[in-house]
């Protein structure tokens, strides 16, 4: 799987300028060079709840003081000993001498968009150490997504039922993390199907390993068979999905979780065994 990297598209730099817009009004404490040109680089992509390191060390000088700000995010760490201050749902370093590295924890809730992101913002300028003079603000959006996960739906309950009874219809799997951004599919559940002695209506074996599912909502679906028979005329028997594995657009594995296992039990088909009677005629030989 891919990670998706965006170039400086139009979207990135008309969210950077308008940032950058609400920044300066807001906040006097930017010191823009004459004439001011923003410099929006290409959009990252991050977790929700995880912490970054951002540097501009590369044209760092000994001395030279930045001023940091990030929207949706909150600065973390030590960072040099500078002092962080939240204005809004923006946290802040005024320009401080060698803080040309900062950490950020990216901490927006997005538990009422399962497969939905939120744009936050790492704006920086720098003053240099000799003669003072800002730099240009350079800004970068970066993108949060929720971690990539899969379970059952909490609704759908185990149950009971009889040999031969039908079942049909499906089960729902909910996701969360980041869908394909075009029309491909950005999520892949892997499951297995263990059905010792039992066949559909039609005698068919279920068992089945490392079923993929693929999908790009926040919802997913795996299909039932019409029916259970079962071949065990003693005992119960249990049709079982097990989810085993799952991933998001993203390179790596996502995570199963809370209710992974969904069981339906067959009770058997007995036999009502033999009449027996407390008298019958014996006939003469």
């Amino acid at each position: 799987m891919k990670t998706k990297k965006y170039s400086n598209s139009l979207k990135a730099a008309f969210v950077a300028v308008v940032t950058l817009f609400m920044f300066v009004s807001a906040n006097a404490q930017w010191e823009l060079p004459d004439p001011s040109v923003p410099i929006p680089q290409a959009m990252e992509e991050v977790r929700t709840g995880s912490a970054i390191i951002y540097n501009v060390t590369a044209d760092h000088t000994a001395g030279d003081s930045y001023r940091w700000a990030v929207v949706g995010g909150t600065i973390t760490g030590s960072n040099n000993g500078a002092f962080v201050s939240t204005v809004g749902d923006s946290s802040i370093i005024e320009f401080s001498a060698n803080t040309s590295e900062i950490t950020v924890t990216w901490n927006k809730d997005l538990s009422l968009t399962p497969i939905g992101s939120f744009d936050g913002d790492v704006l920086v300028q720098k003053k240099t150490f000799a003669g003072g003079c800002p730099s240009q603000l350079q800004t970068m959006v970066a993108r949060q997504w929720n971690d990539a996960t899969a379970e059952i739906d909490a609704g759908e309950a185990n149950y009971e039922m009889c040999s031969g009874d039908a079942v049909a219809g499906s089960i729902l799997i909910n996701v969360t993390g980041a869908p394909d951004d075009g029309a491909g599919n950005g999520f892949e559940v892997v499951y297995d199907v263990t059905a010792n002695n039992l066949t559909d209506l039609l005698g068919n074996s279920l068992d089945a390993t490392n079923v993929s599912l693929p999908g790009n909502g926040a919802t997913m679906t795996i299909s039932l068979p019409d029916g259970l028979i079962s071949s065990n005329t003693t005992g119960d028997e249990t049709f079982e999905i097990e989810l085993i594995s799952m991933h998001d657009d993203f390179s790596g594995a996502g995570v199963v979780q809370n209710k992974i296992t969904y069981t339906i039990t067959v009770h058997p088909t007995v036999e009502t065994g033999p009449i027996v009677s407390d008298f019958s005629l014996t006939r003469n030989l």
